[in-house]
């Protein structure tokens, strides 16, 4: 991909990234952020990208129909992006929610890892390093392996620390039921593209949707348990754990929150 390249999600591709989904001594980790009027919060997401200490990223942004200048933040932001870092920018014309955004750019993601960053949400600067790592060598004991997620730091709508969150051990029962491996989780390309298109008309916990399909696959997990992003509470999450969190705290609830006693549950 080229720096910063920009196509309409109805148009004609003008690039193909280059590259293939095999391993390499450094190899290439996609970064798929779905935006929807998130101007106000996309730029940091961005500059957490940025500042992995992973030299290799092939970062796809997709605005999902924004009405406010999301385009025009996404674009200042991208252009900045140089090194082993390429870029893609691809703009629906109307919303149609995160998991068609993804499948609509599942032909470009061609790194043999990737992730799905929340506009909303940042990465500390070691989480693909770390996460990658942990996943590479999982898989010389278990192949099956094949997504490592992380606990998490909550953030205000300002950026300042709230609270930690937490994940839990992977457990292929508890899945079935519990909504608890957060959505950057870095993820074995091959795993996920098998089990795409995921269903569009799933607004409400898309992560959960992805995980189960993965796992009626045979492919497991692995829980770090360190807080390696910051996931940003606001009024507009649309789990509604923003709303529910800041209410808590308000209300004198202080300490840490276990994420899947707030994410919604779906089906594969």
């Amino acid at each position: 991909m080229n720096q910063a390249d920009e196509v309409q999600m109805n148009g004609k591709m003008t690039h193909k990234p280059a590259g293939a989904r095999t391993a390499t001594a450094t190899p290439r980790v996609g970064v798929f952020i779905p935006n929807y009027n998130y101007a106000r919060f996309i730029a940091e997401t961005l500059h957490s990208v940025m500042a992995q200490s992973h030299p290799l990223l092939d970062v796809i942004v997709v605005d999902d129909g924004s009405s406010d200048d999301s385009a025009a933040v996404i674009e200042r932001c991208l252009a900045r992006f140089g090194g082993g870092r390429r870029t893609a920018f691809y703009r629906q014309p109307v919303n149609g929610g995160k998991l068609a955004a993804l499948n609509a750019v599942m032909h470009e993601i061609t790194a043999p890892y990737m992730l799905t960053l929340d506009a909303d949400d940042q990465l500390e600067p070691l989480y693909v390093e770390r996460c990658l790592q942990a996943l590479i060598e999982a898989r010389v004991d278990d192949p099956q392996v094949a997504m490592v997620y992380s606990d998490c730091q909550l953030i205000d709508v300002a950026g300042e620390f709230i609270d930690h969150g937490r994940s839990t051990a992977f457990d292929v029962d508890k899945l079935q039921t519990m909504s608890y491996i957060p959505e950057p989780a870095l993820c074995l390309s091959e795993a996920c593209l098998e089990v795409m298109p995921f269903d569009p008309h799933i607004r409400v916990g898309t992560k959960h949707h992805k995980w189960l399909r993965m796992v009626a696959r045979g492919w497991r997990g692995l829980h770090i348990a360190e807080p390696l992003f910051r996931y940003r509470m606001h009024d507009q999450n649309l789990s509604s754990i923003g709303r529910r969190v800041l209410k808590e705290i308000e209300s004198g609830q202080l300490g840490e929150r276990i994420l899947s006693g707030y994410w919604t549950a779906t089906r594969a």
